[in-house]
């Protein structure tokens, strides 16, 4: 079947527009008959204003692009009418042109086609006037025909709406890691001590972290696994301790660990917001404690044995990126009542040699026909050495060139030690 190629246009400036644009994306993911293919960065950019309007519409606006491959069986008033739904869903009320907007979801090009109804034209008449329309839409469309206006070349700082690329927002959602263990392959026994564990907290959160995921039984290799009550004391300190940051911070907690002991022993008595299971929930009484709880949500990896052994990994011949999805879509079946809170952790190094967690990582297109939201931890891993054999501790760098070379496409969440360098390594990217 044919398909076409589709660029939707987004845009945000009510309550937190970051989280609009994502929760927007992943919506638009998944629409059946559409593959979205490529991002464009996020971009920042003042609001488009009528005379006379109030301070209260003077919002900055967050913008985006996105470009899609649409099967041929879907026509474009057909997918108007599915985004208007999406932004039914995500809040959006009815309201003056050019009033503030939680989202705003817009068909900006059909192919080099024309098409016009009531309701609809494309290409979208004002792209080339909205330089917060225009300048992602190059980004993603780079061929895009016609006279651009001289605003749009690159060297031009000047835009229109003081239009430019965020460099405060960004498409993943970073997940600081905190370890409170003794024998972590990086940073165990580092942040043990509340002072130590509440600076490097802050510090995650200060750099751009809003999720915090804390554990306190290390996975590395030839790790031993540690007493169930051990466990508990270890998280139960932790998460007491945080909770003194939530006056100053906004942020989520995310438990990585193992043991359904260890999780019951806590959901009732902290405010929980993942679970992080690397054995993928595998455990009947893990699944249960998910279903047992709508709230949360779970990173659900791929591993083969925890600790990784280098010995048993996904089968050399193989593609791993299909041997991934095949897990993936039988994980969808085994956690079908949580199938909206799950998000995939493809597990690099777990089960996989060196090579195949660089091929899983510059490949990551072909993970298309997961739906579900995507987390990376591939932070300071030993795959890096391929890279430069660096310590873990010191291999932030590593970490961040290949950040830089991901395809956003399919990363919602990023796992990672260092914040600070991955956001760079993500500006950079733009």
């Amino acid at each position: 079947m044919r398909s076409h190629v589709v660029a939707l246009g987004l845009g945000s400036n009510l309550q937190a527009p970051i989280e609009n644009l994502r929760r927007a994306l992943n919506e638009i993911k998944n629409i059946h008959e559409l593959k979205v293919v490529k991002l464009s960065s996020i971009y920042e950019s003042d609001a488009q204003l009528p005379e006379n309007a109030t301070a209260a519409w003077n919002h900055q606006y967050l913008n985006a692009v996105v470009l899609c491959e649409v099967k041929s069986s879907l026509y474009p008033n057909q997918l108007l009418k599915k985004l208007k739904e999406i932004e039914k869903r995500l809040g959006r009320q009815d309201s003056a042109k050019w009033a503030p907007r939680l989202i705003d979801i817009d068909i900006l090009l059909w192919d080099h086609t024309v098409y016009v109804d009531d309701d609809l034209k494309i290409p979208h008449p004002q792209i080339k006037e909205r330089s917060f329309v225009l300048l992602p839409l190059l980004e993603v469309w780079p061929e895009l025909p016609g006279e651009k206006p001289n605003w749009a070349l690159p060297w031009v700082l000047d835009k229109p709406f003081n239009t430019k690329k965020s460099d405060q927002h960004f498409w993943p959602k970073m997940v600081g890691i905190l370890n409170v263990t003794e024998d972590s392959f990086s940073d165990g026994g580092q942040f043990n001590r509340p002072e130590a564990l509440l600076l490097q907290a802050q510090r995650l959160l200060k750099t751009g972290a809003t999720v915090l995921d804390i554990g306190a039984e290390s996975t590395r290799p030839g790790a031993k696994p540690i007493e169930p009550a051990e466990e508990v004391a270890r998280l139960k300190s932790a998460l007491s301790d945080l909770k003194t940051l939530q006056n100053d911070f906004e942020f989520e907690i995310s438990l990585d660990c193992r043991n359904p002991e260890v999780v019951a022993a806590l959901l009732g008595q902290f405010a929980i917001n993942y679970l992080n299971d690397v054995t993928g929930f595998q455990s009947s009484a893990m699944r249960g404690l998910l279903e047992e709880s709508p709230e949360l949500k779970a990173f659900v990896m791929h591993s083969l044995t925890v600790p990784p052994s280098k010995n048993e990994i996904i089968d050399p011949r193989q593609n791993p990126n299909e041997t991934l999805t095949q897990w993936w879509q039988q994980k969808l079946i085994d956690l079908e009542f949580a199938s909206d809170r799950i998000i995939f952790d493809p597990g690099i190094g777990f089960g996989k040699s060196k090579w195949q967690n660089l091929y899983i990582l510059r490949n990551l297109h072909q993970l298309s026909s997961v739906r579900q939201p995507i987390m990376i931890g591939h932070s300071r891993k030993s795959f890096l050495t391929l890279l430069c054999d660096r310590p873990a501790p010191l291999r932030d760098l590593e970490t961040a060139l290949v950040t830089k070379d991901l395809n956003l496409t399919y990363v919602q969440y990023l796992r990672v030690h260092d914040v600070e360098s991955q956001r760079i390594a993500l500006r950079s990217q733009q």
